[in-house]
């Protein structure tokens, strides 16, 4: 780690060491480093994003030695390779720029060693560098100024010429400095043009989070495609980069200041950019200075080796009017076909640009070639076999596949080789996390993409895109499909043997009928980083301390459990905030008991009465049905004279027998006897419940009837035999009302004699 390099960042130079303008104000990074106005953040190793809801927080050594005044990323954006704070320095007070990159990813370490010792003029340098916990950091000079984007957004009609003269001359003196060290930065464009002061104008280049060292006379092939659409240029399809890189770049800078207005601010979707970059030449007509207007011709000249560059810019400078090349541009190995395909009032020639516009007109083209007529279809295939053999056999889709996936067929049909894009989203190993954790989080309609993936093998499908500037590539999809079917095999597993028997339950619910969620928590096990991991896992400690359940807890700290803990979140939830209300219940009862304690000494003492007239009525009850039944059993005369008068003292005996014994519970519980006790609200309960599981099963009528059948054929043919089976049955219904009244007088008890803190956790 280099040492800090003491003073305000005022002091400094801009050329020399952190880029600072002496005696000028200090300029600021743009705040939030808000991206361009297509929306198109710098790229960094495509799927390399914040995950969702991550904080940004410094790591403990910088914290300790730096306090953090502004958070200089956009709420919803950080930059692609880390995030930018606007810090003070503890120990003196001076204030910094502060950036962090992301865990395990590191700058060039030939790009570092040149803005940390040799900084060119007009470059924000670094003051120091260095790791700490695994995320490498850059301490720079903190500007106030703004920046070049904010500068074109307060000029809509365009920067004054001369103005524009004096910010290329200062940014031209930056890129030869960096290129004569063998530097390209790969990421020019006004957001990354810091203003060191208004008057007199002053203007550096920052953030080389993606630049590259390349030693004199070698070229660099990037197959991720790093870069700003349209700050990148045609070359770099092809993933070459080269000096000439960051020249077309400033070309776009200066085209984009002349006019006040983004390039291609009509153009929402990354492919139709790439594909006009590659197909066309920049407009500059309607630049309006003709000194400027040839410097952006030459700048924006598509082949790199007739693009202007430090020579012809230092030329122009100085009033030379330097020749731009009218060579056509050179001719691309890219199959054109003898006639056009028509597609939406439009004609193409090549695949490549069709299966862009396919993909960016989703909606368009499923309405078009997925539609029951059939003729678009087929026109299409039959423009596709004028093509010669490309070596890639594309199988049709599946009988009744859905319109998504018939579409995806036909476009990699038209082009195998096109990024892999379906249902505008990025299939690549990279993006695949995020549209995982979209899916989990049931964020419409990523459950229903992944399911579509799974169901139909996309993936594979999908694994002869080659990366490009608006996505990343299908290397490594087929190995991805593999770990995401092993992943969802172990969730099932690992589901059916969680130990609690609810949770096990709501599980396996989870992966039955929320299918396109599941799949999508199996996709993130198989495409989640370290870091990802790590992010997960302390969200769901934080839910395991909020939740407070045993199981729950478990589940988290064992390693083989966390994504059926992700499962189990939502259930964990309601789960807690049940127990949570029962012990609010509980508590509040509790309470009751404590307020109304000599209330219901009272009533059970001096409501005795009352309890002993509701044990008369229930038996008062009992006696009406069996006089009944006896009296039907005598008027029908089937049984014989005996038999009705032993029914007539049988019943006689269960009167007694259910007399007393309700009474000295009446007696017992007092005035709690009714209605929860007694045999009228007690049998209420009863036969309510069983009338509604009667219902409910839809055999309350056959089972009503059934009943009546059999009491009146036990009446009439064996009187004698109901009063009994009325006192068989009264006498341990009886004795089971009373346990249950001495149970919870028990438990009342108790917790009156417990101290009020004393409470279990419901969770435990």
């Amino acid at each position: 780690m280099s040492a800090p390099r003491g003073g305000p960042p005022t002091e400094v130079d801009p050329g020399r060491g952190p880029g600072v303008p002496r005696g000028g104000p200090p300029t600021e990074v743009d705040p939030g480093r808000a991206p361009l106005d297509s929306g198109v953040p710098t790229e960094v190793d495509p799927g390399r994003t914040r995950p969702v809801g991550e904080p940004r927080v410094l790591p403990p050594g910088l914290a300790a030695r730096f306090r953090v005044e502004q958070d200089l990323n956009e709420p919803t954006m950080s930059g692609g390779q880390g995030d930018v704070y606007h810090v003070v320095r503890r120990s003196d007070g001076t204030h910094w720029a502060l950036k962090v990159h992301r865990p395990g990813w590191r700058p060039d370490d030939g790009v570092v060693d040149l803005l940390t010792r040799h900084c060119p003029e007009h470059v924000v340098g670094y003051a120091e560098t260095g790791v700490d916990d695994d995320r490498f950091y850059e301490v720079m000079a903190y500007l106030t100024s703004g920046t070049l984007l904010r500068m074109r957004r307060s000029h809509p009609g365009g920067i004054a010429p001369d103005v524009l003269t004096e910010l290329v001359r200062q940014l031209t003196a930056g890129l030869v400095g960096i290129h004569a060290a063998g530097v390209v930065h790969r990421d020019i464009k006004p957001a990354n043009l810091l203003l060191s002061s208004g008057e007199p104008l002053r203007v550096a280049i920052a953030d080389f989070g993606i630049a590259v060292h390349l030693p004199a006379g070698e070229t660099f092939t990037d197959d991720r495609r790093i870069g700003t659409l349209p700050y990148t240029p045609p070359e770099f399809v092809a993933g070459r980069v080269l000096p000439a890189f960051d020249w077309w770049s400033l070309g776009v800078c200066v085209r984009e200041l002349a006019t006040g207005q983004p390039l291609f601010a009509d153009v929402k979707e990354p492919g139709v950019v790439r594909s006009r970059l590659v197909e066309r030449p920049i407009d500059t007509d309607v630049i309006a200075d003709d000194g400027i207007r040839l410097l952006c011709a030459g700048l924006l000249t598509i082949d790199p080796a007739r693009r202007w560059g430090a020579e012809q810019v230092t030329a122009w400078l100085s009033g030379d009017r330097p020749a731009v090349s009218t060579a056509a541009t050179p001719p691309r190995n890219v199959p054109r076909a003898a006639h056009p395909y028509v597609f939406a009032g439009a004609e193409y020639w090549e695949r490549t640009e069709l299966a862009a516009d396919l993909v960016q007109d989703w909606g368009m083209s499923l309405s078009v070639l997925c539609e029951s007529d059939s003729r678009p279809r087929d026109a299409l295939l039959a423009w596709l076999a004028t093509f010669p053999d490309n070596g890639v056999r594309v199988p049709p889709p599946p009988r009744r596949a859905p319109a998504d996936v018939r579409l995806l067929h036909l476009i990699r049909a038209v082009d195998p080789t096109f990024p892999p894009w379906y249902r505008r989203c990025n299939i690549a190993p990279g993006p695949l996390a995020q549209l995982a954790r979209d899916g989990y989080g049931d964020v419409v309609p990523s459950p229903d993409i992944v399911a579509e993936l799974w169901d139909h093998d996309l993936l594979r499908l999908l694994a002869t895109g080659t990366a490009g500037p608006d996505g990343a590539g299908g290397l490594g999809l087929p190995e991805v499909q593999a770990r995401w079917r092993r992943e969802q095999e172990q969730l099932a597993a690992h589901a059916h043997a969680v130990q609690d028997v609810d949770a096990r339950r709501a599980a396996e619910g989870f992966l039955r009928t929320h299918r396109g969620r599941a799949l999508s928590v199996a996709l993130l096990a198989a495409t989640a980083t370290e870091a990802d991991r790590r992010r997960i896992r302390r969200e769901l400690d934080e839910r395991a301390r909020e939740f407070d359940l045993d199981w729950f807890t478990r589940l988290v700290r064992d390693p083989n459990y966390q994504w059926v803990a992700m499962v189990l979140t939502q259930h964990a939830e309601v789960e807690s905030a049940r127990l949570a209300e029962q012990e609010r219940a509980r508590a509040a009862h509790e309470d009751w008991l404590r307020r109304t304690e000599g209330l219901r000494d009272w009533s059970r003492r001096h409501n005795r009465p009352q309890a002993l007239s509701h044990a008369a009525a229930g038996v008062a009850a009992i006696a009406a049905v069996l006089f009944a039944l006896v009296g039907l059993g005598d008027v029908v005369d089937v049984a014989t004279d005996a038999q009705v008068v032993d029914s007539w003292v049988g019943v006689v005996a269960a009167l007694l027998l259910g007399l007393v014994s309700e009474s000295a519970l009446a007696w017992d519980c007092g005035g709690r006897f009714h209605p929860a006790y007694s045999l009228l609200g007690a049998g209420r309960v009863a036969l309510g419940r069983l009338a509604r599981n009667l219902v409910a099963r839809r055999i309350a009528g056959p089972a009503l009837l059934a009943a009546l059948a059999g009491l009146g054929a036990l009446t009439i043919f064996a009187p004698v035999v109901t009063p009994f089976l009325v006192a068989f049955l009264l006498l341990p219904w009886t004795v089971q009302r009373y346990l249950a009244w001495r149970a919870q007088d028990r438990r009342e008890r108790e917790i009156l004699a417990r101290p009020r803190a004393d409470r279990p956790s419901p969770n435990r």
